[in-house]
């Protein structure tokens, strides 16, 4: 009967040892399977906040590139008022300059044929008194009335 009552000892430490082992390892999938759990809501959580990061940045991004489009258009419509505000002012300039250079030529005109009428008095009136004096004879027809 002993070795009887040994082999049931040792059984029954053997049993309790698995039994032990059994539960350790229970306790441990249990240990893993909630942190599982945790970490699943966790990358939940985790992806959900870095979806709502990359939308932010995608808004963000799209609100700068229309600032940015809307800058490049006003300072587009300020070089195009401003090259239209300088060439209005050099065709004025030059209208001014060219209506100066026509009255200047006028004038010129005006006093080259005045000059060229006094020459013609001038030397018509010398040709008279060389004529009267009698050192030419005159080509004029006199008309006898």
């Amino acid at each position: 009967m002993e070795i009887t009552s040994f082999v049931l000892g040792m059984l029954t430490i053997i049993a309790v040892l698995i039994l032990v082992a059994i539960v350790a390892g229970l306790v441990k999938i249990n240990q893993l399977t909630k942190r599982s759990d945790l970490l699943t809501q966790l990358s939940a959580a985790v992806e959900g906040d870095l979806r709502r990061a990359i939308e932010n940045v995608y808004n963000d991004m799209s609100r700068e590139n229309e600032e940015i489009r809307r800058n490049i258009e006003d300072i587009n419509r300020d070089i195009t008022r401003d090259i239209t505000m300088v060439e209005r002012t050099i065709m004025n300039r030059i209208d001014n300059e060219v209506e100066g250079i026509h009255k200047h030529e006028q004038e010129v005109e005006t006093t080259l044929h005045h000059d060229i009428d006094e020459t013609r008095r001038y030397i018509d009136s010398r040709i008279d008194k060389v004529v009267s004096s009698g050192a030419l004879e005159s080509s004029k027809r006199q008309i006898n009335g």
